[in-house]
Order: C-alpha cells, then sequence, then structure tokens
C-alpha cells in the first residue's frame, strides 16, 4: 500500500521556502514595475495623453520606439510669378487661321441634243436572219451513212462520208456562223433557216460561204472533213428549234 503520508512530507521539505521566495520576488518585481508606470505617466501627461490608456502602455511603446517624438509636417506656400519670356516677340509662333482649299469645278459634259437622246433611248434592233422553209430537211450529205444516231450524249447525227465530199444546205436560209468553234466543233457553218429554226455542220475541211450571204435548199457550202474533236472524216449535223438540240431525223 502507497504511504499517504509522502506528499505531506514533499511539502514540507525545504524547497518549499525556495519556491515561496521566489514568488515573492517576482511579485514585488510586479508591483515596482506598475508603480513605475504609473509615476511616469502622471508626470508626462502632455507625452502620453490624458494617461488613461497610453499611459498604461507608455513602458511598452518606449521600448519598442514607437513612442519617439515625430516632427509634425510642415506646409510651404509658392507664390507663383509671370512666365518673363512669355511675350517676348521671337518667341511667340504666329500662325493664320488655315481655310480649306476651294474644290476646283468639276468639267459636266453639256447634255446631248434632242436626236441624240432620242438614239440613245431607242436601241438598235437585232438582226434577225428570216428565211423560207420548204417543210422538211434535205440530206446534208449526199451519198453520207450516219455512223452515230442522236441520243442524250450526243445530241446530233454523225454522217459518214469520204474526205472532201460536199456538205450542202438542208434549207433555204441565212448564214450566221461560218469559221472555227473551240467546242470541238472544228470548222462549222451555221445557217438560220427563220423561226428559231437552225441547222449546224460541224467538223468541216473547208468553208465555201460567209456569214450573211443568203443561201437555198441544197447549196452546197463547205466539205467533209475531221477538224476539231474528230476520229474520222464525217459532218456532224446539228437541229436547233428555239435554242433547244432536237433529233435531226424528225425533219429529214
Amino acid at each position: 500500500m502507497p504511504d499517504l503520508r509522502q506528499p505531506l512530507r514533499t511539502l514540507r521539505a525545504p524547497r518549499l521556502l525556495a519556491r515561496l521566495g521566489a514568488h515573492v520576488a517576482i511579485v514585488g518585481l510586479l508591483v515596482a514595475t506598475a508603480s513605475y508606470a504609473v509615476a511616469t505617466s502622471h508626470s508626462s501627461p502632455s507625452r502620453h495623453g490624458d494617461g488613461s490608456n497610453e499611459g498604461a502602455f507608455s513602458i511598452v511603446s518606449a521600448a519598442r520606439g514607437a513612442a519617439d517624438t515625430v516632427e509634425p509636417g510642415r506646409s510651404a506656400s509658392f507664390e507663383l510669378q509671370p512666365d518673363p519670356l512669355r511675350d517676348d516677340p521671337m518667341l511667340v509662333r504666329k500662325s493664320a487661321p488655315s481655310h480649306p482649299p476651294t474644290p476646283a469645278a468639276t468639267p459636266v459634259a453639256p447634255p446631248p441634243a434632242p436626236e441624240q437622246q432620242q438614239a440613245q433611248a431607242a436601241p438598235a434592233p437585232p438582226v434577225v436572219a428570216t428565211a423560207t422553209r420548204s417543210g422538211s430537211l434535205l440530206w446534208p450529205v449526199p451519198g453520207g451513212v450516219i455512223t452515230q444516231y442522236y441520243h442524250a450524249g450526243h445530241l446530233a447525227l454523225d454522217i459518214a462520208a469520204p474526205y472532201g465530199s460536199r456538205v450542202v444546205a438542208a434549207d433555204n436560209g441565212v448564214v450566221v456562223w461560218a469559221g472555227w468553234r473551240n467546242n470541238g466543233g472544228g470548222y462549222v457553218v451555221e445557217i438560220d433557216h427563220g423561226n428559231g429554226f437552225h441547222t449546224a455542220y460541224n467538223h468541216l475541211s473547208s468553208i465555201w460561204v460567209s456569214v450573211g450571204q443568203r443561201v437555198t435548199r441544197g447549196t452546197a457550202i463547205a466539205a467533209v472533213g475531221c477538224t476539231g474533236d474528230c476520229t474520222g472524216p464525217h459532218c456532224h449535223f446539228e437541229v436547233k428549234v428555239g435554242g433547244i438540240f432536237v433529233n435531226p431525223l424528225r425533219y429529214l
């Protein structure tokens, strides 16, 4: 069993007196410090205010350097003097007000005469070839045979014949084209037969008519050839009604 009297003996040991002396010394130091602080705050009220709060912390403020006297800011005043060089005529830049230049007059052409106005207003009538059709087309290559018929990928008849064979006008009309075409047709003759009816003859070796020439049914107009996109001598014969390709066999 532990001895219950041991704590009492510990309190009565000589160390108790040493601890008591240390506590008394600390309390005395605190009392002396507080007395000094109170005496200092009452002796210098102007430095620490009214002594209520600032006096209590004067010692701490002094230790940290916060109680150092700060010199109040000074106010400065300046007197403005006029610039003696402002009115110097040598330094004053003289400039006259600038005005935008007057724009030059735009030349205007005189109005046309009444006769010219009437001529300009009335468009020139288009040149329309007129002819009298016979009602059916003549076979365009005498002695020629069909090597390719009209279909969706070939809007004409290919009529083969020996190189240089005659090509004749299929009906009465006026020549509206006689020359080379870059669409693969080579040398081409086109005839307007009136009322929107046209015939065209492609891959010719030579042309015997000219634009504006009036031809009659059966007139020799060119020779069979193989110009342009061609694989052999033949005449690529086209018929257009109102600008639309139609099967030539409907009119031959």
